[in-house]
């Protein structure tokens, strides 16, 4: 058996960056395997049986199998980083943690989904204006919990909860182009965050194909709609 943990993901996923984010943090050595969901790579029988769920980002750290990217993160900080500071021994730090696990599954990824699926999987034109309206009032909202006197969301370090935050709420700059102005506190704390020497190479890389790939379905989408006027 292999002692090296395989992450299976998708370059696109925010999800599967912020595993790739902290697994880069605690300068784990893993095997990326690369799972296209846009091709279905993720619903064979092999996979189902390592996630039933067939989800991605899924960690196999030597047989021991694990889904969803925040139960990953903290799984991989509190195995391998416990002098990393990612995650926290303090019960008190470790539900500021958890509540900002919590907000970007809840409300920043959810309202995100909510604009991508209508591309992708409804194969829409446009995104509503609604989904749009509740996606920028996510980000106002995630504007409101970072504090002026704070350089990350719980405090003066670095965070799962950051590696998690980063990836959607950049995701959806990306789609909404918000003003600097409208929010220098996360824009800020971006900017932080983009001076880890990984970042680049992960979430960096990770928005230009989500950017390529938000242009090319809706293209696709409005030559679709035109041909059945």
């Amino acid at each position: 058996m292999s002692n090296k943990i395989v992450l299976y993901t998708h370059i696109v996923s925010p999800a599967g960056r912020t595993a790739e984010l902290v697994a880069k943090a605690l300068n784990l050595d893993i095997e990326i395997k690369e799972m296209n969901v846009f091709q279905g790579q993720h619903l064979n029988d092999e996979f189902k049986r390592l996630n039933p769920a067939q989800t991605i980002p899924t960690l196999d750290d030597n047989g021991f199998l694990l889904w969803d990217s925040h139960a990953i993160a903290i799984y991989l900080a509190q195995r391998y980083g416990k002098e990393s500071g990612l995650y926290s021994d303090d019960v008190q730090e470790q539900a500021r943690i958890n509540a900002a696990l919590f907000f970007e599954s809840s409300i920043l990824f959810a309202r995100l989904r909510f604009c991508t699926d209508t591309l992708i999987v409804l194969r829409k034109p446009a995104i509503p204006e609604d989904n749009l309206r509740r996606a920028r009032d996510a980000l106002k909202q995630f504007e409101g919990l970072l504090q002026d006197d704070k350089p990350y969301l719980v405090g003066d370090r670095l965070t799962v909860a950051d590696l998690s935050c980063v990836t959607s709420v950049t995701t959806l700059h990306l789609m909404l182009q918000p003003e600097r102005a409208e929010h220098p506190k996360t824009f800020a704390w971006i900017d932080r965050i983009a001076k880890l020497p990984y970042y680049a190479d992960i979430n960096g890389k990770g928005l230009q194909a989500a950017g390529e790939l938000i242009k090319r379905v809706t293209v696709r989408n409005i030559e679709e709609t035109s041909s059945k006027e």
